[in-house]
């Protein structure tokens, strides 16, 4: 009979090693060791706990991980109330769709840890909680949780370094779903060290794949773009089947980057969450010919963001994106009933990001004064929290809404817009805000911009151009279709301010890029 105890040191080693597979097979045998050993407390815990989550992020079994936590769960009620019956219970909230009987859950989680004094049972519930309570709408209550369960577990409160993994990775979540820059950015350092240990490298795909959405939205792409495919990097190599999560980040930034082809390979058929279904929305719309097509669109991101009554703070982005194409389609009292719900929703403990994003979807269903100053009201809260892409958009929306009233803060907005993007590299939008400018008679400024502000593909296809490679000769040499040489070639002119291909290869050359590496 094979000793329990011997078997999980050999899993930990395992894990420790990078090899999750082997490191969950041996974790079954001490399931059975335990079993064998009439100790059902232990082997509770870990089929619920460690068994099914790992047949779930390993291999995307949902099916055999619901059969592993249940049979956790009848352990733990053989085994009556004890510190391993509190790790199932927070095991039942992970899986729980219902926020009522999670919070239950994990309330009871609480109690047990506190009766038996398990700090790591007690802060990981504790960031269990706080995340409900920011998913909810009480982001002040929830963030205070958050921050003393990660203050608890980088302070050594927590011995477990997969549970402060844990907490990390709740803290993260929430700070995606308020769109928090400055507390992701300040919590950042912590987690970094956690993919140096490859048993918990895990937590850092799950952290890096959060602050990368965040960096999306704030329009910081090269830095998205790298802490994205580091996150898939590391999915790979530890909970590979959660890395559509990650991909769908990806293909949002591809779309907002305009590489919508990109965006169609990345997303695939994932889009069955509130994220993923908002780069695949994007793609599928402008792939649309029909109106048959857009409404189906539309249905599916409505299917996906689900019935207004489960709607929580995650849903706010993909409410919006719903809202815009309900009114595209001409569904306007649809499109306003969205965002009289969306009001509701960030009314209850209001932060500027998401006050930004209800302000701006009122903007598109009021009236065009009442429209102008909800989108000056959205570029102030963007601003406050620090997302100046979305800020420069609300901006160039109530240049292009007051350009015939008001050509003088048109003018203004617009101008200011077109700095931002310039900064950001957001060659589309900067075109937008030119166009505005020209129609007014002011000239867009064509400034420098610096090149780290070039992705690496864009400083690929500037070197070629630069080497007076053709459009034809480019496509060839990077094994793409002339179509999309083209576009790369006219999105640089774009972002660099320049008019020409001979001026951009003058750019390319002062700067040192007009080799390929």
């Amino acid at each position: 009979m094979e000793h329990a105890d011997q078997l999980l040191r050999t899993a930990a080693v395992q894990a420790e090693a990078g090899d999750y597979a082997a490191a969950l097979a041996t974790r079954e045998r001490a399931f059975a060791a335990l079993r064998a050993a009439g100790d059902t407390r232990r082997a509770a815990r870990l089929a619920a706990y460690q068994i099914s989550f790992d047949h779930l992020a390993l291999f995307g079994n949902q099916a055999v991980a619901h059969g592993w936590l249940e049979r956790g769960i009848r352990l733990a009620a053989d085994s009556g109330e004890c510190v391993e019956a509190g790790w199932v219970l927070l095991s039942r909230a992970l899986h729980c769709s219902d926020a009522g009987e999670r919070a239950q859950l994990v309330a009871d989680a609480s109690r047990i840890a506190e009766r038996f004094g398990d700090a790591d049972l007690f802060f990981d519930a504790m960031a269990y909680d706080g995340l409900a309570l920011v998913s909810s709408g009480r982001i002040t209550a929830g963030m205070r949780q958050l921050d003393e369960a990660a203050a608890a577990a980088h302070g050594g409160e927590v011995r477990s370094a997969t549970v402060a993994g844990e907490i990390y990775c709740k803290l993260l979540v929430a700070c995606e779903t308020t769109l928090d820059v400055r507390r992701a950015e300040d919590w950042t350092s912590v987690f970094r060290p956690l993919e140096s240990r490859p048993s918990v490298a895990w937590a850092s795909a799950i952290c890096r794949m959060h602050y990368g959405g965040i960096l999306v939205a704030a329009g910081r792409w090269n830095d998205a773009d790298q802490e994205l495919s580091r996150a898939v990097e590391l999915y790979d190599t530890t909970y590979r089947a959660l890395r559509g999560a990650a991909l769908v980040r990806l293909a949002e930034l591809r779309v907002r980057q305009g590489r919508l082809g990109e965006a169609g390979a990345l997303v695939a058929e994932y889009g069955e969450d509130a994220y993923g279904v908002r780069p695949w929305a994007r793609v599928a719309w402008a792939n649309a010919r029909t109106d048959v097509d857009r409404a189906a669109v539309v249905a599916r991101v409505a299917a996906v963001v689900g019935d207004p009554t489960s709607w929580t703070l995650g849903t706010v982005p993909s409410l919006v994106l719903l809202a815009e194409l309900q009114l595209a389609c001409g569904q306007q009292e649809a499109a306003q009933e969205t965002a009289k719900r969306l009001a509701g929703l960030t009314a209850v403990d209001p932060v500027d990001a998401l006050l930004g994003y209800t302000r701006q979807l009122e903007a598109s269903v009021t009236e065009r004064a009442q429209a102008a100053a909800a989108l000056a009201a959205a570029a102030r809260h963007f601003g406050a929290a620090s997302l100046p892409l979305e800020q420069a958009l609300a901006r160039l929306r109530l240049a292009e809404l007051v350009v015939d009233t008001d050509p003088g803060t048109a003018a203004a907005e617009a101008r200011a817009a077109a700095d931002t993007f310039a900064w950001l590299g957001a060659a589309a939008e900067v075109d937008r805000a030119w166009s505005v400018l020209r129609a007014l008679g002011s000239p867009a400024r064509t400034g420098p911009i610096a090149p780290d502000v070039l992705t690496d593909r864009e400083k690929e296809v500037l070197a070629l151009v630069a080497q007076g490679l053709s459009n034809p000769d480019i496509a060839a040499r990077l094994f793409i279709t002339r179509k999309t040489a083209a576009h790369h070639v006219s999105n640089l002119i774009t972002k660099l301010g320049v008019r020409n291909r001979t001026e951009a290869a003058t750019w390319a050359t002062h700067h040192n890029l007009d080799h390929t590496r």
